[in-house]
């Protein structure tokens, strides 16, 4: 009688450790997709209202820099993404047309599907002819030579900046380096000629407010996103997200509150 129970309590732990070699798998995957989330979303011409097909979204993560490419988009300008890494991604849309970078980041929660509309905006000529020459130097060292200080007035604490190459816009990331100046800020407005301006381009000298003193022959540096270069590196426009819950702002890595909903996906 006892033999026999002894062999029973064998069997049955013997039982159970196989049972849990075969689960094992399942319970570390399991583990595994409840860090992941999920990204969904629309990709809409420039009007932002004319869906896209066959666009491919390109997801690059701040963390590692690994990269992640959807399926094309559907007739509907539909696409999904799923099992991602929670964290913080730069987006790219390769378009029929071409290239797109976004401006802002994606975020993706665990457990949770982030949902984001896009409308790719092609620049003007001139931009994209600015903008291809920053991105080829961004990618060479993490910033890129945009101008330099010709003078500083210490009074308003403002700073004319010349641009030698590309362009420098609102809210772009600078690097001020000098002999006694070393300090980042972004960029909060622009003058040129007495007129406030989004963006100026090379061969203009233009006014904005430093948050230090600095000197004259000062370089100014535009910093990429995070250190990460953009997915394209001659863009033809911005894919913009213009709603959904996956918005990052520049510069910043939190998800909002409060996002804008994306009605299709309410």
């Amino acid at each position: 009688m006892f033999e026999a129970r002894s062999k029973g309590r064998i069997g049955l732990c013997f039982f159970l450790a196989l049972l849990f070699c075969a689960l094992h798998p399942a319970l570390r995957a399991s583990e595994a997709a409840a860090s992941t989330g999920n990204l969904v979303g629309f990709i809409y011409g420039q009007d932002a209202t004319t869906p896209v097909s066959g666009a491919v979204i390109t997801l690059k993560s701040i963390a590692t820099g690994s990269s992640f490419e959807s399926v094309p988009t559907d007739s509907q300008g539909v696409f999904r993404m799923t099992a991602l890494a929670a964290g913080v991604y730069a987006m790219g849309v390769t378009s029929p047309a071409g290239g797109f970078n976004a401006s802002n980041m994606v975020g993706i929660k665990a457990n949770e599907t982030a949902k984001v509309s896009v409308a790719l905006q092609p620049y003007e000529k001139e931009v994209a002819q600015a903008v291809s020459q920053v991105n080829e130097s961004q990618t060479k060292a993490g910033e890129s030579r945009v101008g330099r200080i010709v003078e500083f007035l210490p009074g308003t604490v403002e700073g004319q900046v010349f641009i030698e190459l590309g362009l420098l816009q609102q809210n772009d990331r600078i690097h001020v380096l000098g002999e006694r100046t070393d300090f980042y800020q972004d960029v909060k407005s622009l003058v040129f000629q007495g007129m406030a301006v989004k963006r100026a381009f090379g061969g203009q000298t233009v006014q904005l407010k430093l948050i230090k003193p600095a000197e004259a022959g000062d370089i100014v540096y535009i910093v990429c996103k995070r250190g990460i270069p953009p997915i394209f590196l001659s863009p033809l426009g911005i894919a913009a997200i213009v709603a959904g819950t996956g918005a990052i702002a520049y510069g910043v890595i939190e998800i909002p509150d409060d996002p804008i909903p994306v009605s299709a996906f309410k």
